[in-house]
């Protein structure tokens, strides 16, 4: 075999995805990975000779999701990130766009919400908060602007190679350009001016990708080595959210990466193929862009076919007979995949809306048919309520539905949807049902678990959203900044194969409370960041059970109550309902009145309480009556009785009265139930027992 040949194949991506469909233009879905590699979605060039470079791909062990820069080394592969950020006169200035760039963010965010919550952007309580617009973006145009002397001063005064000069060179028209943008910025929250945000914010950080030791996280982008150059090359790859065509080059002698800004570059991609010709030139082919497909368990790439493309290292040129693109481009997915599609539509008119609830009909789901619906359906899922924003937050899907790490957000005072950020898919891993990556991902965010059912939940008093699915850490979500936020691990009771599908999370006003399948119990302790052991007495408490089971708090009482069937719909449900009393940490069984009738209860995953009236409202339909009517079961606190409802209207159960991608909540401000279903549609309830027949349960 030729020295060109046989660099052209030792130089492959590590778990290489390759298009069944290739060269196809229809949309596919690619093959799934072993997760149980540390590593995946990586890439490794190993010489003949020895001595290697690897990049790319996802760290599932890491704090930041990436395994960074290794080279081979006498056989073994050695991180050098440290030695590279210590040998970069510029990290520090990578460091602080990096904070301006979260700055831009939490500044979209706040537009975001106070856009659709129909508010003035300095309304009182967004000022108590320092919060308004007008103030985050004096605060960003400051920073912007400091940091724009500083770079200056860093080219005149720091010992920079000619290459850092031209990359902080490059950063100072970035930045100017974001600073720019900041500063024409109105106070009011507007759909321009939200974009606008966003737009500096990803200004901000291909500024800071400029400043950086080593190229930006990627997945799916292969190394190849020229040995006319002496130089391994990297070009575009998956970000999760988007595609880019940067290109790189690395000297192993130096130990260096550099950043290359050809006059024109390849379209953003990534699952391509690179080949060393041996001659100077490296060859590109194939990869794939997004498709944005809302489909049931549709594909979300579809093959490029413009190649091939070819690479002169030396030259630093790009030529091929497909249509060239500006280089270090992007790639975002489109439609309801990103956050500015949800900005269309009627501006949000909350006085409106309110009086539609106010006006609810009694005993009656109506449907609220937001103006816009998030996609891909959220199958396998709860929702919970942020009473302090007034969101419903929703984090679903996994399995056969949407796959992400977006929370979306709804506001109950407009009736619209908000996206946070813009949706990244666990490529091969999409449509999974128990094989999504553990760990940050490239954001630092959690992919959505398999299922996610109960397993996550607003916290009262942290005033974030906790999801404990993930099997050995628990993930915070801020909703202020609407983007996740750190971790904590998990205490080893909770820490189990598959515990997505039984952690059961329920918040309470003092804590948030968890069940597990081996029917122990957790407290959030808020202040230390920590899930502490319940230790009870009295009778034993089971097992929390896929599909089959849930706990609510009764508030009147301070107890928690738990209902449980065995799993699989030929087991019925006993009618038992045990308590957990918080005063004296003791559970018992309650043996309510109806337990034979409430055998007919098909879902018991979601049971809420409605305080005012004293009732636990179950989120499923009994089997149809004599005259063909789905009646609610419900359980009266008071009496200790199982009863059942005439409630009529949209239902959001299902035909069968058993929706397994079901979210239902208790709106204590207005008094209403609310549920969400797969398709993100939203369903109200206003509850009047006396006007609902209640009968007992039979």
């Amino acid at each position: 075999m030729s020295r060109r040949a046989l660099f052209g194949v030792v130089c492959v991506i590590l778990l290489g995805l390759r298009a069944t469909a290739a060269e196809s233009k229809r949309p596919y879905r690619l093959p799934s990975v072993d997760i149980r590699e540390r590593v995946i979605w990586g890439a490794a060039c190993e010489l003949p000779g020895g001595g290697g470079l690897a990049f790319g791909g996802q760290d599932q062990l890491s704090d930041d999701g990436r395994p960074h820069t290794r080279v081979k080394r006498n056989g073994e592969w050695t991180a050098i990130r440290g030695s590279l950020r210590a040998a970069n006169p510029l990290q520090p200035l990578y460091d602080r766009a990096i904070e301006l760039r979260d700055r831009q963010r939490f500044a979209a965010a706040r537009a975001r919400f106070t856009y659709f919550k129909g508010i003035d952007a300095d309304a009182v309580a967004e000022r108590a908060r320092g919060e308004s617009l007008l103030l985050l973006n004096r605060q960003i145009g400051s920073g912007l602007e400091k940091l724009l002397a500083d770079l200056n001063d860093a080219k005149r005064t720091s010992p920079l190679s000619p290459y850092q000069s031209d990359q902080a060179a490059r950063a100072i028209d970035a930045i100017k350009a974001a600073a720019e943008s900041a500063a024409a910025l109105p106070p009011e929250a507007t759909p321009d001016s939200v974009r606008a945000l966003s737009a500096g914010a990803i200004r901000t950080d291909q500024a800071a990708e400029l400043l950086d030791a080593e190229p930006p996280a990627r997945a799916l982008s292969p190394i190849v080595y020229d040995p006319k150059t002496r130089l391994f090359v990297l070009f575009g790859g998956d970000h999760c959210d988007y595609l880019t065509n940067d290109t790189w080059v690395f000297d192993p002698k130096e130990q260096q990466w550099e950043q290359r800004h050809p006059p024109a570059a390849p379209p953003p991609r990534a699952n391509h193929e690179l080949k060393a010709n041996g001659d100077g030139t490296v060859t590109l082919t194939g990869g794939y862009t997004y498709f944005s497909n809302t489909d049931y368990c549709g594909g979300q790439y579809v093959d490029i076919g413009d190649g091939p493309w070819t690479y002169d290292v030396a030259a630093n040129r790009w030529t091929g007979t497909g249509e060239a693109a500006e280089d270090d481009a992007r790639v975002y997915r489109t439609g309801p995949f990103l956050p500015e599609y949800f900005l269309e539509g009627p501006k949000p008119d909350p006085a409106a809306h309110e009086k539609r609830l106010s006006d609810l009909p009694p005993n009656t789901w109506v449907a609220m048919e937001p103006p816009l619906l998030p996609h891909l359906n959220r199958d396998w899922g709860s929702a919970t309520l942020d009473p302090d924003r007034d969101l419903i937050l929703r984090f679903s899907g996994g399995h056969s539905a949407h796959g992400g790490t977006d929370v979306l957000h709804y506001h109950l005072s407009t009736n619209r949807w908000e996206l946070p950020f813009p949706v990244e898919f666990p490529l091969g891993q999409l449509y999974s049902n128990t094989s999504y990556p553990e760990g940050y991902n490239f954001n630092r965010r959690p992919w959505v678990t398999g299922h996610t059912y109960q397993n996550y939940g607003y916290d009262p008093v942290l005033k974030k959203m906790l999801f404990a699915g993930q099997k050995t850490h628990t993930y915070v979500y801020d909703p202020t900044t609407a983007d996740w936020v750190g971790r904590f691990a998990k205490p080893e009771g909770m820490v189990y194969n598959s515990c997505f599908y039984t952690i059961t999370i329920c918040p309470t006003p003092r804590c948030t409370e968890c069940w597990t399948a081996a029917g122990q119990l957790y407290r959030f302790d808020a202040e230390r960041y920590q899930w502490v052991r319940r230790e009870y007495m009295g009778e034993e408490l089971p097992g929390a059970v896929v599909d089959n089971s849930t706990l609510a708090y009764d508030s009147k009482r301070d107890r928690l109550l738990f209902w449980r069937k065995p799993y699989g719909r030929d087991h019925a449900y006993d009618g038992q309902i045990y308590a957990f009393e918080r005063k004296d940490l003791r559970v018992t069984t309650l043996s309510p009145e109806g337990m034979a009738g409430a055998g007919a209860i098909p879902y018991l995953c979601q049971i809420r309480y409605d305080e005012r009236h004293d009732l636990m409202l179950v989120g499923a339909t009994l089997p149809p009556d004599a005259d063909g009517f789905r009646r609610t079961p419900a359980y009266d606190c008071e009496k200790n009785r199982w009863i059942s409802l005439r409630i009529t209207g949209d239902d959001p159960h299902g035909e069968k009265g058993r929706n397994v991608s079901l979210g239902m909540m208790y709106d204590t401000k207005r008094g209403l139930f609310w549920a969400v279903d797969t398709n993100s549609r939203v369903f109200a309830l206003r509850l009047d027992p006396e006007t609902a027949d209640v009968r007992p349960l039979e």
